[in-house]
């Protein structure tokens, strides 16, 4: 059974830049796989090494670039990326935000 026949949320292909933040300590990446009930989200480190103290079961915000604050429950964590569910907001509202995302065009100079 392929990962995809698993879920049982559609999965957006979008990626956004983000921050996962746990109090003081923030971590920039990209979000991707961006369903209804959550996210994965993939560290991005300029000199490449990756260091975080994220774990399963912490409530972290993701600062979604062009979208708001989500509440998350991190339910994966390994050391280059994170999967979250979301915690704080209803399904419909965030299709809505996806699908808003998903449709910006990007403003020209």
């Amino acid at each position: 059974m392929s990962d995809e026949e698993k879920r049982d949320r559609l999965r957006v292909d979008l990626s956004k830049l983000a921050f996962a933040k746990d109090g003081d300590a923030a971590h920039g990446g990209l979000l991707k796989d961006i369903s209804s009930s959550g996210a994965s989200m993939e560290f991005v480190y300029p000199l490449g090494r990756v260091e975080h103290s994220f774990k399963v079961a912490d409530n972290i915000q993701l600062n979604i670039d062009g979208l708001q604050t989500i509440k998350a429950e991190i339910v994966r964590a390994s050391d280059k990326r994170i999967a979250v569910k979301f915690t704080d907001i209803d399904e419909d509202e965030i299709i809505a935000l996806i699908m808003a995302a998903e449709n910006e065009v990007p403003m020209e100079d």
